[in-house]
């Protein structure tokens, strides 16, 4: 053999190694990643893609930055796969941008993005379902319905490949569908050994069903199978956490047995910025706020603090504010949402900032961020509701009706929401008139707002408050003698109220019920007089001391004579 050839086989052989040994390195970084040492993953492809910038290990490195919630990161790195393709034959770089695009609610640059990675698939090709499937399944775009569309596609041609179960797994888990989940768990483990991060997911569906001995079996039984699988001690102190709440006489122990699994999770993570952080979620989801607090501080004062971990400002001043430390929650989510990108912004964090202005009486500042919230999330009744009562107890009524008005035109509206709508609305006449309004439309209609929100309520729920105040509504919308709206009210208010046992009237019942009887009166002067002492009579009872009721009487009384 002559030298140049032996050259030649040597170079082949050498490629052939380097080859190897960089398909290793792209296994070693996936198993890094499910063994949670992200920090050593992240080393380990960055090297990986000086050595062999591949498509491939171009997108599996930006799949590592989407699990950390970094989607900008990850579209960068994602850019870079799709620039090393020079053939232009390897798509999941573009299913990477869609999933970035999906965290960043942009739904049709999504769609662009996965068209162009399906646009030459074969009959049986059935990867880039998957992983468009998986696209729609983190938290920040999570879509179930659509993740299960596509891992569906996938099902006809990919059944035999477990990513496709454990994808379709942690959906359901996702979903709280625990046996479902289980069994595509399990099918995933028929058909490939050693996934012990699927055993993990399994014995975390058990502490989610409440089911903590078996969570406790499940996850020793993969430590037994690998003492330094990180991720099986943070489920277990997970599970300890929870398990504590639900018994009182061994909370202690439990939740020492938990902070022991989760510093040895810390341990086998090397306590890296990562693995850090992710404990300040496992302290969040725990509710030890008072953990988190002192946790989430020194996480950001570390000296190498890095702004990809700009969350963990969030997770400060939510602890500070369940710690009852207003002023601090105060200036960490207002550091917070002033220094991350709006896109990161979820409603909780304006929400939890308005709840902090709230309790230190700031309620305009607080309305402010509810409102905030509320337009990142306008299903949330719940702040809206907030944010008119809060309008409301600031006695800012025509703002307060505004927002009780949205409430009531949702399907499942209470009878307190429409009432609140009327009292709103009768509260912010009372300022026009009170301000000497000159807008007499506005005045108007107003009252009518208030008089259509107190009808439903009393209609709907035969209740005697709204009747009352159909009745005083009415009264100033018409002379009380000439509107037998104010009688058919006032009338129906003392019947439900009389109909209460006797003993237990309140003074502020009796108080309402001379008002009603004393309109009654006026309203049968000119047609009943008989009728009208009646009242009189009945409402001096109530209120022996009244002047003006002596008065009514006695003309009354004059003018019979």
């Amino acid at each position: 053999m002559n030298v140049s050839k032996k050259i030649a086989m040597l170079s082949m052989g050498l490629l052939f190694m380097a080859s190897m040994t960089n398909a290793q390195s792209l296994e070693d970084a996936q198993k890094a990643i499910t063994a949670e040492q992200y920090q050593k993953a992240k080393v380990m492809f960055n090297n990986l893609v000086k050595i062999e910038p591949t498509p491939e290990n171009f997108f599996h490195f930006g799949e590592l930055y989407l699990t950390l919630n970094q989607p900008d990161s990850a579209k960068i790195i994602f850019d870079k796969g799709i620039k090393a393709d020079e053939k232009g034959k390897y798509m999941l770089n573009y299913i990477g941008l869609g999933t970035v695009d999906l965290f960043h609610k942009n739904a049709a640059a999504a769609q662009a993005n996965f068209a162009k990675a399906t646009e030459g698939m074969r009959k049986k090709d059935y990867e880039q379902y998957i992983y468009i499937g998986k696209a729609y399944t983190y938290e920040p775009s999570r879509d179930l319905d659509k993740a299960f569309e596509w891992f569906n596609k996938a099902m006809e041609f990919g059944e035999t490949n477990p990513e496709l179960h454990i994808a379709m797994g942690n959906a359901y888990k996702f979903q709280k569908k625990n046996s479902e989940a289980v069994a595509q768990y399990q099918r995933a483990l028929n058909l490939k050994d050693n996934l012990l991060g699927v055993e993990v997911s399994i014995g975390e569906i058990w502490t989610q069903a409440f089911n903590f001995e078996l969570a406790e079996s499940t996850l020793k039984g993969v430590i037994a199978k690998d003492p330094n699988f990180g991720p099986a001690y943070r489920a277990l102190a997970e599970n300890y956490y929870r398990w504590a709440s639900t018994v009182p006489n061994r909370q202690a122990e439990l939740l020492s047995m938990a902070k022991t699994n989760y510093s040895r999770y810390l341990d086998l993570t090397d306590r890296s910025t990562d693995s850090r952080y992710r404990y300040l979620i496992f302290l969040f989801n725990a509710k030890d706020f008072a953990t988190l607090e002192k946790a989430a501080t020194e996480f950001i004062n570390q000296p190498t603090f890095n702004q990809e971990y700009i969350l963990a400002k969030r997770f400060r001043g939510y602890g500070a504010l369940e710690n009852g430390d207003n002023d601090t929650a105060i200036e960490a989510l207002n550091n917070f949402i002033s220094s991350v990108d709006p896109k990161r912004l979820i409603p909780d964090d304006y929400l939890n900032l308005g709840k902090a202005y709230h309790n230190e009486k700031q309620d305009s500042l607080a309305i402010l961020n509810f409102i905030k919230g509320y337009n990142l999330d306008t299903t949330n009744t719940e702040v809206l509701n907030t944010i008119a009562m809060t309008y409301f107890k600031s006695k800012k009524y025509g703002d307060a009706a505004k927002y009780f008005g949205k409430l009531t035109l949702l399907p499942k509206a209470s009878y307190t929401d429409w009432f609140y709508y009327g009292y709103s609305n009768y509260f912010h006449y009372a300022n026009l008139v009170r301000e000497n309004s000159t807008d007499s439309v506005e005045i108007k209609n107003t009252l009518l707002k208030a008089d259509s929100a107190f009808t439903y309520v009393a209609v709907k729920a035969n209740n005697a408050d709204a009747y009352l105040f159909v009745g005083r509504v009415e009264s100033y919308l018409n002379p009380v003698s000439d509107n037998a709206k104010v009688r058919d009210a006032f009338e129906k208010f003392v019947e439900i109220t009389l109909a209460k046992d006797q003993t237990k009237l309140t003074d502020r019942d009796k108080g309402n019920l001379v008002e009603a009887y004393s309109y009654l009166g006026a309203f049968y002067i000119k047609t009943d007089t008989t009728k009208a002492l009646d009242y009189f009579n009945k409402a001096l009872v109530l209120s022996p001391d009244s002047q003006q009721l002596k008065d009514a009487i006695t003309a009354l009384k004059g003018t019979k004579s």
